[in-house]
């Protein structure tokens, strides 16, 4: 939709009034009407003699009402006092609040045109992420496509599926396209996974009920490799109790695996990373993630949960990041109606909570199925 429509769309909406009804012309009377026209081209001096005047002769009618039931004597003196007393009281009064009138007038017709502006901002913003939206999802598939032959072509060479590769540095090259090649794709996911959380075409996924303590099991094995690199112990203290989440379960684990990987990356040497699972009061499920990492501050805390931002820190150049992990991961929280908190010190941690709705926690009272899983460390 042109600029032009949306602007004529809120003069429109600006234009109706409670419930969207259109207020009818004939609700203001047309003298009312001639007398806001006929006032509002005259100056602020000329109103007040006009309306002061209107006041004198509406006091000397009302004491010329009052003489005929014998209350007053109707003489020169009387209507001369309350001539100078009417003009001495309501002039300053009607000027005063003149100047009162125009300024909120002035004011209105401001608030009026900054909320039309807003509108026709607001209206332009949603149009360019839709267009976003649906130039990543057309390109998705464009970009996906050669992307994922270069990635089958380049493991059947590292493999060396269809014989012997002699010269060692092909197999090498193979390698470093193939691990270039998933990165790629991994960044293009998340890309398109935010994208489709933010323009609210995320939920093509169906949404099923699964044991929490799985989906950490899962996530925890995939990353204990990194832990055993990065010499981080991962310590996993899980309930005595099995809950049930009803969630999308890939995103959760997509959020676990995003929460867990950034904890052991940016812990040194010698750190700790520690899962808990928690049932609030109210009935909801709380997962924390809690690291003994380098920490961050106020201000880095809000770069990182921005997409694409990254922190600087010393171990920001050892791990490539795209700053995609955190706010994919808020969002996917925030599309199950739950939420991500980040609480950090410099130089002593950080801890992510992830909070779930009661409403999508159950406990399952089978204490058969209740899964132990012991504190593991990483050499």
């Amino acid at each position: 939709m042109p600029r032009s429509l949306s602007s004529e769309a809120m003069k429109a909406s600006l234009e109706k009034g409670v419930g969207g009804v259109l207020r009818p012309a004939s609700s203001r009377s047309a003298f009312r009407n001639f007398i806001d026209h006929f006032l509002g081209r005259m100056s602020r001096i000329g109103v007040t003699i006009i309306l002061t005047t209107s006041a004198v002769i509406i006091a000397v009618a009302l004491i010329w009402v009052l003489s005929l039931v014998r209350l007053v004597i109707f003489d020169f003196n009387l209507v001369l006092a309350t001539t100078i007393v009417t003009i001495l009281t309501a002039t300053p009064i009607i000027y005063i609040t003149i100047g009162f009138v125009h300024e909120i007038a002035q004011k209105s017709k401001a608030l009026a045109r900054m909320t039309e502006n807003l509108a026709i901002a607001f209206h332009d913003a949603e149009e360019a992420n839709e267009a976003k939206s649906r130039f990543l999802a057309n390109m998705s598939h464009e970009l996906r496509t050669p992307l994922n032959a270069v990635i089958g072509f380049s493991d059947i060479m590292l493999n060396q599926r269809f014989g012997r590769i002699e010269n060692p540095r092909y197999v090498d090259y193979a390698k470093d396209i193939n691990s270039s090649g998933i990165h790629l794709l991994s960044i293009i996911n998340d890309i398109l996974d935010l994208s489709k959380i933010e323009s609210g075409e995320a939920s093509v996924e169906p949404e099923n009920e699964f044991d929490i303590v799985t989906v950490i099991e899962s996530a925890c094995s995939m990353l204990r490799p990194l832990g055993a690199r990065q010499q981080v112990a991962l310590a996993i203290d899980m309930p005595d109790q099995r809950y049930i989440l009803l969630a999308v379960e890939r995103m959760v684990r997509q959020v676990l695996l995003n929460i867990l990987s950034n904890a052991i990356k940016y812990t040194g040497a010698a750190g700790t990373v520690r899962l808990t699972v928690d049932r609030c009061p109210n009935g909801a499920l709380t997962i924390s993630v809690i690291d003994t990492g380098i920490g961050m501050t106020a201000e880095e805390i809000r770069i990182a949960m921005s997409p694409f931002g990254q922190v600087k820190s010393k171990l920001s150049g050892i791990h490539a990041s795209t700053g995609l992990g955190l706010p994919l991961a808020r969002a996917m929280m925030e599309m199950h109606g739950g939420s991500l908190k980040l609480r950090s010190v410099p130089g002593k941690g950080t801890t992510v909570a992830l909070h779930f709705p009661h409403l999508r926690v159950r406990i399952d009272d089978n204490p058969e199925l209740v899964s132990t899983v012991p504190v593991t460390r990483a050499s």
